[in-house]
């Protein structure tokens, strides 16, 4: 029987340049069970603003992207996907230290921090390694952190934009395979892929679609929703009912409302405007990849929502897949 054991290391501390862009190689060795970020400095703000959005830090990082040689995208979301949203580890549920913005929007200086894990295992299942992301015998790999700015953080506008020292640490958790007396190792069975998009909302729409990726395995949809009361916030004001549908396979039709009384029952608190739609959970039980969402052979698996919409809201759409190995 192979045997393993975990490395974790540091790869990198960014430091946060607003309206940029900054890429990392990562490792090319062990199997990848998670990749870590914490957003950590201070803020300073000259000229007040109104309140401190719910979300902040997260808005430092737009998006994070972790790409395999170079053409091969595994996750692409907003940093609140790693943090707020990660129902798999019930960060915010385990009462974890996830998000700490400034205290308040007066002229001073706080200090922020937000923590985010970018699992590419599938950390509640019965096996996660099954889904371990395997580095060995790539060209690249690579994390690409797409910043915000700092005046992000605020509702409102000051004069003049925030400053702050801010840094991005960056640091892997991974699993190293011992090959048995045969020279054998076990090989993960799946590759998780995590998506992300974007749709403005500028009306109300009782059957507004998003495509989903077709010829994989689905586990979930998160919807965040935003904009019905304050442009940017989190609302739970925006979404009234969410389907899962594949032509006459409807896996999930919920009232925006027993959704979230279903996210709570299964992992616990669940931030304002989050929705999630996955297929697998069962409440504390680990998960199956047997469960998954087979829509292999769908020609269009869609979310279809109904929606209230302005000339500020949106809905941001993450997808959690799985590409089966043979």
């Amino acid at each position: 029987m192979a045997k393993q054991y975990r490395v974790l290391r540091k790869v990198a501390s960014v430091p946060f340049v607003a309206g940029s862009f900054a890429t990392l190689d990562l490792p090319r060795d062990y199997d990848y069970e998670a990749i870590f970020m914490r957003i950590n400095g201070s803020v300073t703000v000259s000229t007040g603003y109104t309140a401190v959005r719910a979300e902040a830090p997260t808005q430092l990082v737009q998006r994070a992207e972790v790409i395999a040689d170079g053409k091969n995208n595994i996750f692409s979301a907003p940093f609140w996907f790693a943090s707020n949203a990660n129902y798999g580890r019930s960060l915010l549920q385990n009462g974890a230290r996830v998000l700490t913005g400034p205290s308040a929007a007066t002229a001073a200086t706080y200090a922020v921090e937000g923590i985010g894990a970018i699992d590419l295992m599938t950390q509640d299942s019965v096996r996660p390694k099954d889904s371990n992301f395997r580095s060995s015998g790539l060209s690249l790999f690579q994390l690409r952190l797409t910043f915000g700015q700092t005046g992000d953080l605020f509702t409102g506008s000051g004069a003049s934009a925030p400053s702050g020292t801010i840094y991005v640490d960056v640091f892997v958790q991974q699993l190293v395979e011992i090959a048995d007396a045969n020279g054998a190792v076990t090989t993960p069975i799946a590759l998780k892929k995590v998506s992300f998009q974007e749709i403005a909302l500028t009306s109300s729409n009782a059957n507004q679609e998003v495509r989903l990726p077709a010829g994989n395995f689905i586990r979930s949809a998160v919807i965040r929703t935003d904009g019905a009361v304050t442009a940017g916030e989190p609302s739970t004001a925006v979404l009234n009912n969410l389907q899962l549908t594949a032509g006459v396979d409807v896996r999930m039709n919920l009232g925006g409302a027993n959704l979230r009384a279903k996210n709570n029952a299964d992992y616990g608190f669940i931030p304002s405007g989050y929705y999630i739609a996955d297929v697998c959970s069962k409440g504390e039980a680990a998960i199956n990849l047997t469960d998954l969402w087979d829509v292999t052979g769908a020609a269009e698996p869609k979310v279809i929502v109904d929606v209230n919409g302005s000339s500020t809201t949106k809905m941001q759409v993450v997808v959690t897949e799985y590409i089966m190995g043979a």
